[in-house]
């Protein structure tokens, strides 16, 4: 490794040659190191990036035998590489829940017991005439295309497969990002998604009437419910491991309105647990002090979309519902982007613009029709 500055050891896996970080990393089962160049970067940041590097290099994956092994065996070893990567924070759960959601529901089952070093580049056409025939939007089969081009990254990098087949793919075959689908729900499909089960009902409620990420639901603890002030204190969200952990983002630690009826629904709900203290959770599964995880949020959410008849509607939808109405009552870009919690009000601005363009020009509409012709319809 000939480098003009002698890299000096700053702690294990990690070290730096005048400005520009380096980290190593030993493969299992051999004594010679990897290094990887990470750059003229902040210490925090190399951290990360050696802590990446490593997993990488240690995770070892599933041994090549020569091209027999599944794209079934191949997914399920890059998903725990994912994991990997998420416990050590270089990756969302989000991105996890996403890249499973792919493998489990839009690979496995079409090309899973196929050898992976089978799968052609016209395979991956089919694959995406499959996706558009079945009527998925451009955004979902993009979504569900990044795990299927990260499993052959993954076989492609350790040697599992020759090159990616995914590379090959012309421009025009190569499934595009498209626009996402926004689905706001209306008062009467609102009333629908109420009318579900207790423990649904109330879950759904709270989604919808604080704009709560699920993660974020799942976190909650009674504690975090302030009647009196009508406030619910967002500032910790679930783990991938059932933990309740800070949130990410100074933006995402917020305070957001309690609805006096919300706050009728959380009291009823809380007396009716058997654990109700301020550091129980508000959702809890048949463990005692458990919290409900997110497959058990999902099957209630869809419980009670399927009662209302309501199959297209996501558990985000109830988020963008949420940020609909507050637009709606006429609050600025400022106070809905905090209510959300998002980093910056660009990001609420550029996601609902439309939302916020359609009802000030409504509300100028209205004052210049009063303004020119009001006097016509006031005389006696």
């Amino acid at each position: 490794m000939a480098r003009k500055e002698k890299p000096e050891r700053v702690e294990r896996g990690l070290y730096l040659a005048g400005k520009t970080y380096l980290a190593c990393a030993t493969p299992p089962g051999s004594r010679k190191v990897k290094w990887k160049t990470i750059g003229e970067v902040g210490l925090m940041e190399a951290r990360r990036k050696r802590d990446a590097w490593a997993v990488e290099v240690r995770s070892g994956g599933i041994s090549a035998t020569g091209g027999r092994e599944t794209v079934k065996e191949v997914a399920e070893a890059w998903l725990k590489h994912i994991g990997r990567l998420v416990d050590i924070g270089e990756l969302r759960e989000r991105t996890l829940e996403s890249y499973t959601t792919g493998v489990n529901i839009h690979l496995v089952p079409s090309l899973g017991t196929r050898r992976i070093r089978s799968i052609t580049t016209d395979d991956l056409v089919e694959w995406h005439r499959q996706q558009r025939g079945a009527g998925a939007s451009d955004w979902s089969i993009r979504a569900r295309w990044m795990a299927v081009r990260g499993v052959l990254s993954y076989a492609a990098r350790h040697n599992i497969i020759q090159t990616n087949p995914a590379d090959k793919l012309l421009p025009r075959e190569r499934p595009g990002a498209g626009e996402p689908r926004q689905r706001f729900l209306s008062r009467e499909e609102m009333d629908s998604m109420l009318e579900g089960a207790e423990e649904s009902r109330v879950i759904v409620a709270t989604a919808l009437f604080t704009g709560l990420r699920a993660m974020e639901v799942l976190g909650l603890v009674w504690g975090d419910v302030d009647f009196a002030a009508g406030e619910v204190h967002v500032r910790y969200q679930l783990s991938r491991k059932g933990e309740r952990v800070p949130l990410k983002t100074k933006a995402a630690k917020r305070d957001i309105v309690l609805m006096p009826a919300l706050g009728k629904l959380l009291r009823r709900w809380r007396l009716s647990q058997p654990f109700s203290g301020d550091d129980d959770f508000i959702f809890q599964c048949s463990a005692p002090r458990r919290p409900m995880n997110y497959k058990q949020l999902l099957e209630h959410f869809h419980d009670a979309r399927e009662t209302a008849g309501l199959n297209d509607v996501t558990f985000h939808a109830l988020r963008h519902t949420f940020a609909s109405i507050l637009i709606a009552q006429g609050r600025d870009v400022q106070f809905v982007s905090r209510q959300l919690g998002h980093t910056k009000t660009s990001t609420t601005w550029d996601t609902y613009v439309h939302l916020f363009e359609a009802r000030r020009h409504a509300q100028d509409t209205r004052d210049a029709l009063e303004a020119e012709y009001g006097e016509m319809l006031s005389r006696d």
